[in-house]
């Protein structure tokens, strides 16, 4: 029987209704049972080395991870991972993580000052807010660099990047809908310029596993000389099945409303975002990281090997399978969400034993395959 590390992942520890979030209690239910089971959450450099280096981890040991920097990692689960004897790893999306200078208070901090639950930042109610492309989205509360310093001083939890920006690009010059100011869209599913109302909805993806199209300024122009962009205006114009042809007939008769980036424009935007994450480390927190989530949890070939090359070694997904030693390039992980302390000690006991009764060399070809 080999071992394989089971890696574990969050998102928002937090009790907003959504299926990316876990409540703190729940949370803490999550690290409580595996810790009075003898389990334990091990470090980013202990991961590492597993992967790296194929150094040997005992048996009950696991990796804690959290995606996109919420303030709730910081608030909530950094001091519960703490409690319990974990270790885990933030990644952050590091452009846009917070540069306030003033540190928010943990639960760990309230409870020890005796203040009350109020002092804490309300992170469960998230009203829609325009973000900076004009669309309506669910905010996201992020952490500020300061206090992804104090996480890390702290010694249970590392930092690695989850990417600049977590963007997507057009994929698609085809559409079949136009935005309009009263549509909702999650944090991340937006595209990469401001959008004036009546735009064409074109189709988007992960930003690193695709190259993009840039529409051309003259579309821009078009659109914001045909349809009223004040949002009452807006809405009432677009609603007029009439009006949204009207601008789709437009927009066709362009000769020209978007270009694709180059394969070299790709590696080059590609070689610039891997740069930057270790860069901004180095520059804000001392070290020059290994390890590299990707968004979305995907990536393809041409993607990881600019990483590699920027100095990236460990790569972490959202793929399901095992982890056995040596396997850096696609790192699997585990899902967590509507799950009891019970469950999640079961799935560590399963996801940490593979390949019964085949000898070490076959898992050695296997792993081989995978990576």
């Amino acid at each position: 029987m080999l071992f394989s590390l089971p890696v574990l992942m969050y998102h928002s520890v937090s009790r907003h209704p959504h299926r990316l979030c876990v409540a703190p209690e729940v949370f803490e239910e999550h690290c409580r049972v595996p810790a009075e089971a003898g389990w334990r959450g091990i470090s980013l450099e202990e991961a590492e080395a597993y992967f790296l280096r194929r150094r040997r981890l005992p048996r009950k040991v696991c990796l804690f991870t959290f995606d996109d920097g919420y303030l709730d990692n910081y608030v909530y689960a950094e001091p519960l991972l703490r409690r319990y004897g974990h270790c885990g790893v933030l990644f952050p999306v590091l452009g846009l993580l917070d540069d306030g200078d003033v540190l928010r208070p943990t639960a760990e901090a309230s409870a020890a000052d005796g203040a009350t639950p109020a002092r804490l930042p309300n992170l469960d109610a998230r009203a829609p807010v325009r973000n900076r492309q004009g669309l309506l989205v669910s905010p996201i509360i992020f952490c500020s660099w300061k206090e992804i310093g104090v996480v890390r001083q702290k010694g249970a939890v590392d930092i690695a990047p989850h990417s600049m920006t977590h963007g997507r690009v057009v994929t698609d010059l085809r559409f079949d809908r136009l935005y309009r100011p009263n549509d909702r869209y999650s944090f991340f599913d937006v595209p990469p310029y401001v959008v004036p109302w009546g735009f064409p909805h074109f189709p988007l993806d992960h930003g690193l596993t695709h190259r993009g199209f840039t529409p051309v300024p003259e579309l821009f122009d078009l659109i914001r000389n045909l349809v009223p962009q004040q949002a009452k205006e807006a809405q009432s114009f677009l609603s007029q099945e009439k009006n949204r042809r009207l601008v789709v007939e437009t927009v066709n008769s362009l000769p020209c409303i978007g270009v694709r980036e180059s394969r070299e424009e790709y590696r080059a935007r590609l070689a610039a975002e891997f740069t930057a994450c270790r860069e901004q480390c180095l520059a804000r927190l001392g070290y020059a990281p290994v390890s590299f989530c990707w968004p979305w949890g995907d990536y393809n070939a041409v993607a990881r090997e600019e990483g590699r090359r920027a100095g990236f070694r460990v790569f972490f997904t959202t793929y399901r399978g095992a982890n056995l030693p040596g396997g850096a390039g696609a790192v699997c992980r585990i899902a967590v969400r509507g799950h009891s302390g019970d469950d999640v000690l079961n799935l560590l006991r399963s996801a940490s034993s593979v390949l019964r009764e085949i000898p070490y060399d076959i898992g050695r070809f296997c792993h081989r395959l995978v990576d």
